[in-house]
């Protein structure tokens, strides 16, 4: 049992108190900085796509939609190229018209003569060549490229092919293989003929009208800056 002086000791020792010290955290400082950095980058992203590779880029995409309307296959944007892949595409007939043409067979044998004289009527159709493909670029504000050079497609007789003068030689009859050598020779001729015309410049022509007016006033009037010889 403690005595009265012993009391009065323990009484007068001094009382500390232990204050309970709480460490803020910085995790949610960290994380509203590292947000707002975030945010300041995907908005200086989104500004230089809309105001600078956006407006750079879309006349190519423009012209490339376009051209895949046109061409009727696909047409890819690789950078700031619109691109055509080579393959088995096939032909765009854009012009066809009709014609006719006329040809001379005509063979001597021993001093003896004969004569076939062919006409006929023919469809020309004109266009391009797609399986080379292509690639396209707007430079200047022209199309940075070889224009496909329109050219004849096909050929075809209307109907039957027409004996206009016949006449064999005495010695020299005429056969039914001459008759079949005189039609094939009418049929390169109305060819070289249709190769000889415009009709491949019109189709041309055609192709850029067409490209035009897909493109509705999105771009200047389209302006090759190369063609092909």
């Amino acid at each position: 049992m403690d005595t009265i002086d012993e009391a009065a000791a323990k009484s007068s020792r001094p009382v500390t108190s232990e204050k309970a010290i709480v460490k803020k955290s910085r995790a949610p400082w960290l994380w509203a900085l590292f947000g707002g950095l975030s945010l300041l980058i995907v908005a200086g992203f989104a500004s230089f796509y809309y105001f600078v590779s956006k407006p750079a880029t879309a006349p190519v995409h423009q012209l490339a939609e376009a051209l895949s309307g046109v061409f009727g296959t696909e047409v890819t944007v690789n950078g700031s190229t619109a691109v055509l892949e080579k393959s088995e595409i096939g032909e765009l007939a854009l012009v066809q018209r009709k014609t006719q043409a006329i040809t001379k067979f005509e063979t001597t044998w021993l001093g003896s003569n004969k004569l076939l004289i062919v006409r006929g009527d023919f469809l020309v159709k004109a266009g391009f060549d797609l399986s080379e493909g292509g690639q396209w670029g707007i430079l200047e504000g022209k199309v940075n490229g070889a224009l496909p050079k329109g050219k004849v497609l096909s050929c075809e007789p209307i109907g039957d092919l027409e004996i206009y003068y016949a006449e064999s030689g005495t010695l020299n009859r005429l056969s039914p293989q001459d008759h079949a050598t005189a039609f094939n020779y009418l049929k390169n001729q109305a060819r070289r003929d249709a190769e000889r015309s415009d009709i491949g410049k019109e189709a041309e022509q055609v192709l850029l009208r067409r490209i035009n007016d897909r493109l509705s006033g999105e771009l200047d009037e389209v302006k090759w800056k190369e063609r092909l010889p």
